[in-house]
């Protein structure tokens, strides 16, 4: 009799491909959600640069709302179950490669780069990854779902889907809040911290690691500062003057 097919599972995804395509689409979201906010503040607070954009207001007009439209969109790739690379997606796969987030895995990669007695002596006090690591990952990944499904993601929604119907727009953004919104992003760029501090070093995740998104003049930090700063440095160039001014 032929031999019948055995079910083979398939190989767990790789973990650090995973972590990295969270990062792109973390910070690819913070950085269009800061520099729309970069744009907004200082247009709120200088009328010469205001009248500066209003010499081509089209482009501005343009950009501001390519900026906005992105930050939820990304923010859907992040959260939306139905996403291919989505933070649920993530954290299957930090649980399904567990063996790989132990101590003895950590010694195998890092003898790589240094002797075998050096990789051994560096992971005696580091983190085993446990599924209580994941539960507790998943419960604050849980929570913040919940805040963007029933606020962010309508928006989502409704840019992606309805093209016109303003008063139902405005109506949604009524419901949204911007410290809430640097909140969100300040606890998906912390996860991506804590998993590739992990992977790499062997750092227990929990807590995640406090983020805190600094505008100018604060020295920037995060991809958020970067794109806040710049956004106001090409604003500030068209009226002479450096974001070093800005106060």
């Amino acid at each position: 009799m032929p031999e019948k097919n055995l079910y083979v599972p398939p190989s767990p995804p790789d973990i650090q491909k995973e972590i990295e395509i969270f990062r792109k689409e973390e910070e690819a979201a913070q950085q269009t959600f800061f520099a729309y906010l970069g744009i907004r503040d200082l247009l709120s607070k200088r009328p010469d640069v205001r009248a500066a954009v209003n010499r081509n207001s089209m482009f501005w007009l343009t950009t501001n709302h390519a900026l906005f439209v992105s930050t939820f969109i990304w923010l859907g790739r992040i959260f939306d179950t139905k996403s291919a690379h989505n933070v649920g997606v993530l954290l299957k796969a930090v649980e399904q490669n567990l063996p790989k987030l132990d101590r003895k895995a950590l010694r195998k990669r890092k003898e790589e780069f240094i002797a075998p007695a050096e990789a051994a002596e560096y992971v005696e006090e580091k983190h085993d990854t446990a599924i209580d690591d994941v539960r507790e990952l998943r419960k604050q990944v849980r929570e913040w779902r919940k805040i963007y499904e029933s606020v962010y993601g309508e928006v989502r929604d409704h840019l992606a889907h309805n093209k016109g119907a303003k008063d139902e727009l405005d109506a949604l953004l009524a419901r949204t809040n911007i410290d809430e919104m640097k909140r969100m992003f300040a606890f998906l760029h912390g996860l991506h911290e804590a998993l590739i501090e992990l992977y790499l070093n062997g750092r227990n995740p929990l807590p995640l690691p406090d983020v805190t998104f600094n505008p100018p003049p604060t020295r920037p930090r995060h991809p958020g500062d970067e794109a806040y700063a710049e956004a106001q440095a090409s604003l500030l160039s068209m009226v002479g003057e450096q974001l070093g001014r800005l106060v």
